[in-house]
C-alpha cells in the first residue's frame, strides 16, 4: 500500500510538471510572422527581433519578391505584419483590392533616385532613351515626378503622386518610358538609358544610392515606409511589443551608421 500511495504521487507529480513544462512552451512560443521584401529592411527587422526576444517573443522573417503580394498574405492572415510599402501604395492597394490593413507605425524614409550604367548625367540623356519607371501607379508617379524634376518631361499642374504617363504634356527629347514590376528595375538597369529605383530595391542589387543622378527631396508622410497590420489587430500587444523594439534607440542607430540613405522617421 506504501509502493501504491508512492507511485500515485509520483505520477501526480509528473502530470504536474508536465502541465508546467507545456504552459511554460506555449508562452515561450509566442511570435509574430512579418513579410518583407529582400533587403536591409530584413537586417533591421532582425536587429528588432533579437530586443523583442529578450521579452519572450519569437520574430519569423517571410520573404516576398513582389509588391503584391504581402498584402494578401497578411491579410488572409498567413503573417501578422508586413513592412516593405509606404502609406500612399498601401492606400492605393486598399482600395483596388478591398483590404482591411492599416499602418501601424512609420519607419523610414526612402527617397527614390534616378539610375543609370549607361550616362554619367542627366545631360548626356540621348534623344530617343529608354527610360524604366515602376509599374505600380503610386512609385510610376514618383518617376514620372523625378523625370519632370530633372526637365526631362513636363507633367499636367496638379497631379502630383497620381501622375501617369497619359499626363506627360512636353517631351522634347521623345524618351521611350516603360513600366517594370519595382523589383526588376534594378536588374533591367543595364537594358535602359535611366531608371527610378528606390535604394530599398537598388541596395540588395548592389546599386549604390549615393550614385543615383538625381533624388527625391520631399519628405512627405505619405512616403514613409510603414508597418501594416490588419485592421481587428492593431493594437495587438505583441505588435505593440515588437514595434517598441524596433522603434528603439539601438535600431536607430544602427540603420543610421550602416544605412545613412535611410532617414529614420522617429
Amino acid at each position: 500500500m506504501v509502493t501504491s500511495s508512492w507511485t500515485r504521487r509520483l505520477v501526480m507529480a509528473a502530470t504536474l510538471a508536465a502541465t508546467a513544462a507545456a504552459a511554460s512552451s506555449a508562452a515561450a512560443e509566442r511570435r509574430l510572422r512579418i513579410g518583407l521584401n529582400p533587403g536591409p529592411t530584413v537586417e533591421f527587422v532582425k536587429r528588432a527581433a533579437a530586443l523583442a526576444e529578450k521579452d519572450g517573443l519569437r520574430i519569423e522573417t517571410v520573404e516576398f519578391t513582389d509588391w503584391v503580394t504581402p498584402n494578401l498574405a497578411l491579410a488572409a492572415g498567413d503573417i501578422d505584419l508586413n513592412f516593405f510599402q509606404n502609406v500612399a501604395y498601401l492606400n492605393t492597394q486598399i482600395e483596388q483590392r478591398r483590404l482591411d490593413l492599416v499602418p501601424v507605425a512609420g519607419a523610414l524614409i526612402v527617397p527614390t533616385g534616378l539610375h543609370s550604367r549607361k550616362i554619367k548625367s542627366i545631360a548626356e540623356l540621348p534623344d530617343g532613351a529608354t527610360v524604366a519607371v515602376a509599374n505600380d501607379p503610386l512609385n510610376s508617379a514618383r518617376g514620372l515626378l523625378l523625370l519632370q524634376k530633372a526637365g526631362l518631361i513636363r507633367l499636367k499642374d496638379g497631379v502630383g503622386i497620381k501622375a501617369t504617363r497619359f499626363d506627360i504634356i512636353e517631351n522634347p527629347k521623345k524618351l521611350t518610358i516603360v513600366e517594370l514590376e519595382g523589383t526588376q528595375l534594378a536588374v533591367s538597369l543595364s537594358d535602359v538609358h535611366l531608371a527610378s529605383i528606390s535604394p530599398y530595391v537598388a541596395i540588395p542589387a548592389g546599386i549604390d544610392p549615393a550614385a543615383a543622378l538625381l533624388q527625391e527631396d520631399f519628405d512627405n508622410a505619405l512616403l514613409q515606409l510603414s508597418f501594416v497590420a490588419r485592421r481587428d489587430r492593431a493594437a495587438d500587444k505583441d505588435i505593440g511589443l515588437f514595434l517598441k523594439s524596433f522603434l528603439s534607440a539601438e535600431v536607430k542607430s544602427y540603420i543610421a551608421d550602416k544605412y545613412p540613405h535611410f532617414k529614420t522617421a522617429w
